[in-house]
């Protein structure tokens, strides 16, 4: 399967994500805010970045302009917040995001369920 790094500052979520895309089969790494998530992207090289928005010391908007996609082409980046605003997600975009998914209507499996999907296509 694959490499998976979440950045997510909220333990618990952190935690249930892991668990879950774990028992998928995938590889996970975690983070809670962008500057670590920086750290490990440059040791783990992930597939996959689950990238939260709103988070201490850099949030997901801060990390992508510090995430340089072309150094890392393969890496798919999607985007999970409970905010929904258009100037947001089309920023996420430009800056190299593949998918904004909204967690209040998402629960951890049906995340899994996507990123299962994505994954395969990778």
């Amino acid at each position: 399967m694959s490499k998976v790094l979440i950045i997510e500052d909220n333990e618990t979520l952190n935690e249930a994500y892991k668990l879950i895309l774990e028992r998928d089969g995938h590889t996970v790494d975690t983070a809670f805010n962008g500057e670590e998530g920086l750290a490990k992207v440059k040791k783990s090289d992930p597939d996959l970045i689950l990238l939260d928005m709103l988070m201490p010391k850099m949030d997901g908007l801060e990390f992508l302009r510090h995430f340089k996609p072309e150094t890392k082409p393969k890496t798919t980046i999607i985007i999970l917040s409970n905010l929904n605003e258009d100037e947001q997600v089309e920023e996420a975009r430009k800056l190299g995001a593949h998918r904004y998914i909204l967690k209040a209507n998402t629960s951890p499996r049906e995340l899994a369920a996507r990123v299962n999907h994505i994954a395969r296509h990778l």
